[in-house]
């Protein structure tokens, strides 16, 4: 009788097994390109935190740490004017500012990265200028999506806050009572439907980059590879980004408290006015914390964007069988064929 054939892994050309992938194999793989390819991925990723980390400190100096100085002098002289509330908004406002560009900065290292992830899978290691050119023409649409996504973000918080600030200025006391209700039951709603909606357009920046799909093609292609996946989708990127949240914050605490116990030092009550006290402490805790964040963004943004694309890639693996093409590819490759199509261009029927 003859005995059926022994079971062979799948092949695995590079950065993953040519098959659907477990949470393991996913997590393995997002450190794993931490150091396969680390010039054009660590290098551009530190080039990117850096000049976010210049923009953040930049604007948290001409906006917020003036701005919440003169706030905090009127409060502690209980003197609180229009004024003041001004100054509050002006260092929203900065923050918002800051917030845009770290999108936009975030955006364009995501389109490095996914296509990283997308020619490890098949074995290729790309320099950073071969990487960027795959990605012309694509990273614009990148950084317009993100302006789209901070802006729902915007719309919403200006939304919520402004009913709030209706109520509680025209309906006294029980106006203030219903406002508060209206905001923690508005911030829970969005929190949820963000959560939905933003799991099931997750994969819009790999479909940009590795599609070159318009960009309502490619919300509707997100859309269509989650559906029937979305908890698993979910799942991993809330353990994900748990994980790193979580290494963020040990790394970071110390540096926070040193600073907090410098400054404390620096400025002991009564020395200096609220104002300026609280100005130091801002911008010296500003300097050092976004200094901190961005070493750690370098890392973190990788493997977040690496978990994202791999996450792609197993879903048309699961859903049609894209690992078969990723074989020809190789296959094709290996003997010599330049011709070959790009495996990841869009199927005729795609999901």
């Amino acid at each position: 009788m003859a005995q059926p054939p022994a079971w062979t892994p799948p092949p695995k050309p590079g950065l993953i097994p040519l098959a659907p992938m477990t949470l393991g194999v996913m997590l393995g793989a997002s450190f794993r390109v931490l150091r396969r390819n680390p010039r054009p991925v660590v290098g551009f990723s530190l080039v990117i935190h850096a000049v976010l980390a210049i923009i953040t400190i930049l604007v948290s100096a001409v906006f917020a740490a003036n701005a919440l100085s003169k706030y905090f002098t009127d409060v502690s002289a209980g003197a609180f004017t229009t004024e003041d509330l001004s100054n509050l908004l002006v260092a929203y406002v900065g923050s918002f500012v800051s917030a845009a560009f770290t999108y936009g900065g975030e955006a364009i290292l995501q389109g490095i990265i996914t296509q990283e992830v997308a020619r490890g899978t098949l074995g290729e290691k790309l320099p950073l200028s071969a990487l960027w050119g795959r990605s012309r023409g694509r990273i614009l649409v990148l950084v317009g999506w993100a302006a789209a996504e901070i802006g729902a973000i915007f719309l919403v918080a200006v939304v919520l806050i402004g009913a709030f600030a209706l109520l509680a200025s025209t309906g006294g006391s029980a106006g203030v009572a219903i406002g508060v209700l209206i905001l923690v039951l508005g911030i829970l709603a969005a929190l949820v439907l963000g959560i939905w909606i933003g799991t099931r357009l997750s994969l819009v920046p790999s479909a940009l980059i590795l599609e070159r799909l318009p960009l309502g093609k490619a919300i509707r292609r997100s859309w269509g590879l989650v559906r029937g996946y979305f908890w698993r989708t979910f799942g991993i990127q809330l353990l994900v980004s748990v994980m790193i949240g979580i290494a963020a914050s040990i790394a970071i605490t110390p540096f926070t408290l040193i600073i907090g116990v410098i400054v404390g030092i620096s400025h002991p009550t009564g020395a200096d006015t609220a104002g300026a006290a609280f100005a130091s402490t801002y911008t010296l805790t500003q300097i050092v914390t976004t200094i901190v964040s961005s070493l750690i963004a370098t890392i973190t943004a990788i493997i977040s964007t690496s978990v994202t694309a791999l996450i792609y890639i197993d879903l048309r693996i699961r859903k049609e069988g894209l690992d078969l093409a990723l074989m020809r590819f190789v296959d094709a490759r290996q003997a010599g064929n330049a011709d070959v199509p790009d495996p990841y261009l869009p199927t005729s029927n795609p999901t």
